[in-house]
């Protein structure tokens, strides 16, 4: 591992840890997950992962995934709120890092697959294109996402540069999410 993904691994640990256990991201894991609980979950990350793309303005396939198995379960992606107070993603450094937090996601995603898969009968043509990455080369994309991390930002301001945005998107999307469980209990949403 290289030392410029060591560092944002190393800086976005404990936060990365702490969104693991998010109450509205928790049941992807869980082998009793309702048709309800997934439909939340896709909900939130959309919420995140929709205004990130739109400012990268590059590589959403994965975002047109999610608005489609939104779709699937009946719901407007395009009716749905996103998270605001997001960093600024206006250079390189923090551009790369954006791609890390969103890409990296993926990996996650095809870990829960199979336990939606099997609790929920979603795949890759249907109801969960998004965390099965459908028709998108994932490893590819990331083993060329490691290199430019490497390459591009060899200079330490770019890499501590990388790592602060890359805290900051995941601070965004905590308190995105808390936002969501706070309106879900007091009857709004």
């Amino acid at each position: 591992m290289g030392p410029v993904r060591q560092a944002l691994r190393e800086a976005t640990r404990d936060i990365h840890e702490r969104l693991d256990r998010a109450a509205v991201l928790r049941p992807l894991t869980s082998p009793t997950i309702t048709v309800d609980e997934y439909r939340d979950a896709l909900i939130a990350l959309h919420g995140f992962n929709a205004p990130i793309e739109r400012a990268l303005g590059e590589g959403a396939e994965r975002l047109d995934l999610l608005r489609a198995d939104l779709a699937d379960l009946g719901v407007d992606a395009d009716s749905l709120p996103v998270a605001g107070s997001l960093p600024a993603l206006d250079g390189l450094p923090a551009r790369l890092a954006a791609r890390y937090v969103l890409d990296g996601s993926a990996h996650g995603g095809r870990v829960m697959l199979p336990n939606v898969t099997r609790a929920l009968g979603f795949d890759a043509t249907r109801g969960a294109r998004f965390l099965a990455s459908a028709g998108i080369d994932m490893a590819g994309r990331w083993k060329v996402l490691l290199a430019r991390l490497e390459s591009d930002l060899d200079a330490p301001e770019a890499a501590q540069a990388a790592c602060a945005t890359a805290v900051a998107l995941f601070a965004a999307l905590e308190v995105w999410l808390d936002g969501l469980v706070a309106t879900v209990r007091s009857g709004a949403a």
